[in-house]
């Protein structure tokens, strides 16, 4: 009765999505696991929060934590290549079987204890649940989990004892959930923080830093903030850097291969990551953790997916992102001209966005993402047109991929100077823009 394929497990969760949307608060999930046997307490965590940087750290910590040897779980959202990719042990996708029995598995728990749909768990609360009794279920030694959405009454904020909390770098997003001052939205991802158990925090600024230390120091917890990393070399395939950790040990020539001028911080996280899981029984060497920074990956973040013309993609979806997403067009592309395609999600502070990027552009396409929260590009366009008249609103992406190259092509062939494609926004059309530029070039 309750074998589901693949098919029906992701209609079923999408019909609860439709009926339930996003709903904050941590009964209706505490309740669900329960009922699981609690598989959230049976896998030690490393929980992150944070509007940025998320998804980098994580990709860098379970590398190494992989190249260690240890068996690694990772729970990320949303996704945005692969619908299961937001659930991977070892950098690999959990597979249609195995969702469809995680989420057969919940079903027939929820029919039979939740008989109240006011009481039963929304898709989010479902998949987080799921991830958990997965890595249970394949004995993963570590799970890296983000948040959703912000961090004290997330549905992820369920383990009591990780081994640590992570916050990263906080900006304005989600205000409607999460408060309208930076101040109230660093507090709420502050929530994740647990009694006495160690927190790391990206160094930022003092009003954040100093919100989330008061948190801390409630929790009795130890904070440790990363620190600017020093002697940094950028380049477009890899950043190599040093950094002194908050023992005072010096990190010489550390090398990244995600690209964008934010990466050197985020991976400093990650070096104290190490150190707390060091001291917490883990055992990962300097050889680990150089190659694991190394050889990480993480999709749809300042990734080139093409040359001749150069062609970038980046979910560059909220001031904070736009402003790393600046730093780096500054420092990678100095003198070449900028071609923008574009498409965003109405409940984003767009306009904030436009003001740092579209003034740099020599021409902008707009799109309307396959999303039933998009802005439209005509909108877009019109907010556009304030900071840049070249702009243009393009009825399909496809379509806005060729006029992008072909605009590229020409200002090259016409000026000699060279131009680059940089894709961002929502990163939910990503992937519909990397299928169309493989289209494009076949």
């Amino acid at each position: 009765m309750y074998t589901m394929d693949y098919k029906a497990a992701r209609e079923y969760v999408d019909r609860i999505n439709s009926r339930k949307g996003s709903v904050l608060g941590l009964e209706n999930i505490k309740n669900l696991l329960k009922c699981m046997g609690n598989p959230q307490n049976d896998t030690p965590i490393v929980h992150v929060a944070g509007t940025n940087g998320k998804g980098s750290f994580t990709a860098m910590l379970s590398s190494v934590l992989s190249d260690a040897g240890y068996n690694t779980g990772i729970y990320v959202s949303p996704s945005v290549f692969d619908y299961n990719e937001r659930i991977q042990i070892n950098g690999n996708n959990i597979s249609d079987d195995e969702y469809a029995y995680e989420i057969g598995q919940i079903k027939k728990c929820i029919d039979e204890n939740f008989p109240d749909e006011n009481e039963q768990p929304t898709a989010f609360e479902i998949e987080t649940a799921a991830a958990f009794a997965f890595f249970m279920r394949k004995k993963c030694d570590i799970a890296i989990i983000e948040t959703g959405m912000g961090g004290r009454d997330d549905a992820t904020n369920v383990c009591d004892n990780p081994v640590m909390s992570v916050i990263m770098s906080i900006s304005m997003d989600h205000m409607t959930f999460l408060g309208d001052t930076i101040e109230k939205i660093a507090a709420c991802k502050a929530g994740i923080i647990k009694n006495e158990r160690p927190v790391v925090v990206y160094g930022q600024s003092e009003e954040i830093v100093n919100t989330i230390m008061k948190e801390a120091a409630l929790k009795h917890s130890k904070a440790v903030i990363t620190k600017p990393a020093e002697n940094v070399i950028y380049d477009c395939t890899e950043t190599s850097f040093s950094y002194t950790d908050a023992d005072a040990h010096k990190y010489k020539d550390m090398r990244i291969g995600l690209c964008g001028t934010y990466q050197k911080d985020n991976c400093a996280v990650v070096i104290e990551a190490v150190n707390i899981l060091n001291s917490n029984g883990f055992n990962i060497s300097l050889k680990h953790l150089y190659s694991g920074v190394a050889r990480a990956t993480w999709n749809g973040r300042f990734e080139r997916i093409g040359k001749n013309p150069d062609f970038y993609i980046d979910g560059a979806h909220n001031p904070g992102a736009a402003l790393r997403l600046r730093e780096s067009i500054e420092k990678y592309f100095e003198g070449k001209k900028l071609i923008y395609i574009e498409g965003v999600l109405a409940d984003k502070d767009y306009e904030q966005i436009e003001k740092q990027l579209a003034g740099k552009a020599e021409y902008i396409y707009t799109v309307t993402p396959d999303n039933p929260r998009a802005l439209p590009a005509e909108k877009l366009a019109e907010c556009i047109s304030v900071y840049n008249s070249n702009v243009s609103a393009v009825k399909s992406i496809d379509k806005a991929v060729e006029m992008a190259i072909d605009k590229a092509k020409s200002i090259e062939k016409e000026s000699g100077e060279e131009a680059v494609i940089i894709s961002f926004g929502s990163l939910s059309y990503l992937a519909d823009v990397k299928k169309a530029y493989s289209n494009k070039i076949i």
